[in-house]
């Protein structure tokens, strides 16, 4: 049974889906920012790179979109198309292209997009030029899939794609084909020339409208909302299933308990039940998961102790890369296993829990180094990045530099003044390394001075990061007046 939690009474607008009573997704945006995937743009090709095989488009954001070959259609149809054919073949800077966005951009990346479009519905994904036909692999009852297959050959025309949905269980025929042709409508309304700039020519649906769609709501699922408008328009989408309005003082996520659940999302350490805890570090590139025992001691063999370990790990891990909207490469360095079968038993746990996972991914196994591998495809931000930012201080990397080290860099940049025409160097320093700099009794600075032959003039600097910076260099006088 699962409750679907939608947040919408505020500009932060915030999904959770409970399962059995637990926590298990949490999707957040922002109302106030515009949420590009599944938009349409008409770009212009800014710069073709035959050696990426791909090219940058302009659609209008802040960064160019970028797309490869391989996700043009021109190239997807083409009969000639091979590995080794390059993308100035398919594409030339300054034409116009009509492509959607397929993942979000980052910091230091844009967007990437497809010319292969697509236009999803309730029950199927039409996708004008996909040239084939699916059902969704969670729908495993052979003569249903048979079923809408056949439905497929038979609505699609020429080289359309169709893809079902788990939703379009049962659904009849009428039903699915007045849906294809809402959606065939819409693409073909699509204008396909932007005489100006760049410019979205369709919005795909909104962030809560995307989420109900892609948990496929069934008759016994639960929806509650905070807000009446949309509570009344999901009592329409889902008549049969439960659609509850919170109309409580308190808050709805600190009623369910999920604001809680959140911070706990934003910790490095993860305590099991055992006593034992994982360590999660997330980077640009990858994710590293790290086992430790902690205060799980066991009761009988230190292979019994570091199995149930492991299990109750690949448990939450699997949890945790849900929750935390973890993508990319995951790396999990669980505790030292000598028998393979005990490796085995940790793969078959983990790949269990992981098919709870609607985003696509793979459990590739142990390395030689027994790292357990996980690659999982990146659909929106992580969590941590959607509600956090880099540390000013530190710029992400958790360490700053010690007040020593930044007195020594001082020092050597003094040193580099010696025999100087000018009588003193005004220095602005936080009060660590002006105390260092200075040494017990004022002895050190005393001792410098003597061998730069000027004097060193120094002020404290307000802050919390250890540092100095050269404030002036000439008389002592014209210094002291500009200290008063």
């Amino acid at each position: 049974m699962r409750k679907l939690i939608i947040n919408e009474k505020t500009k932060e607008v915030r999904c959770a889906v409970l399962e059995h009573d637990q926590l298990c997704e949490i999707h957040q945006t922002y109302s106030f920012e515009d949420e590009v995937i599944g938009n349409i743009y008409i770009g212009r090709v800014e710069k073709v790179l035959p050696g990426m095989q791909a090219a940058f488009v302009d659609i209008g954001l802040r960064q160019n979109g970028y797309i490869h070959r391989n996700d043009l259609i021109s190239y997807q149809l083409g009969e000639n198309s091979d590995t080794l054919s390059s993308i100035s073949h398919y594409v030339r800077e300054g034409e116009q292209l009509l492509v959607q966005v397929v993942k979000e951009g980052t910091d230091q990346k844009g967007p990437k997009l497809t010319t292969n479009i697509e236009f999803g519905g309730n029950h199927l994904v039409y996708m004008p030029y996909g040239d084939y036909v699916a059902v969704s692999k969670k729908l495993s009852d052979e003569d249903e899939r048979n079923r809408l297959l056949q439905i497929a050959h038979e609505l699609r025309e020429d080289k359309e794609g169709l893809l079902f949905r788990t939703a379009s269980r049962n659904q009849s025929k009428d039903e699915l084909s007045k849906e294809y042709r809402r959606l065939k409508q819409q693409f073909q309304t699509l204008p396909t020339i932007s005489r100006k700039k760049p410019v979205c020519v369709f919005e795909a649906k909104s962030f809560v409208d995307r989420i109900v769609n892609e948990l496929a709501i069934h008759a016994e699922d639960t929806i509650i909302c905070d807000q009446f408008v949309r509570v009344q328009k999901l009592k329409q989408q889902f008549p049969s299933s439960t659609i509850i309005y919170h109309d409580k003082k308190e808050a709805i996520f600190s009623t369910y308990k999920i604001e809680t659940e959140i911070d706990k999302l934003l910790k490095q350490i993860v305590w099991l039940k055992n006593g034992s805890y994982i360590v999660i570090e997330q980077t640009e590139a990858l994710t590293i998961i790290d086992i430790n025992t902690g205060k799980f001691s066991g009761k009988l063999s230190m292979r019994d102790t570091v199995l149930k370990t492991n299990k109750l790990a690949a448990i939450e891990i699997a949890k945790q890369i849900r929750l935390r909207n973890i993508s990319g490469i995951v790396l999990i360095d669980f505790i030292d296993m000598k028998h393979k079968e005990d490796q085995k038993t940790v793969v078959d746990t983990i790949m269990t829990e992981m098919k709870k996972d609607r985003v696509q991914h793979k459990v590739i196994g142990f390395t030689e180094l027994n790292i357990l591998q996980i690659t999982r495809k990146k659909v929106r931000q992580s969590l941590e990045a959607s509600i956090t930012d880099r540390c000013p201080t530190c710029q992400g990397t958790g360490r700053i530099p010690t007040p020593e080290a930044i007195a020594y860099k001082l020092e050597r940049e003094l040193w580099e003044h010696q025999y100087m025409d000018e009588e003193a160097i005004w220095v602005e320093a936080t009060a660590d390394v002006i105390e260092l700099l200075k040494g017990i009794n004022e002895d050190h600075l005393k001792q410098l001075e003597a061998a730069l032959k000027f004097k060193v003039i120094c002020s404290e600097l307000d802050s919390t990061l250890p540092s100095y910076r050269i404030r002036h260099i000439g008389d002592v006088d014209l210094i002291m007046k500009r200290l008063k």
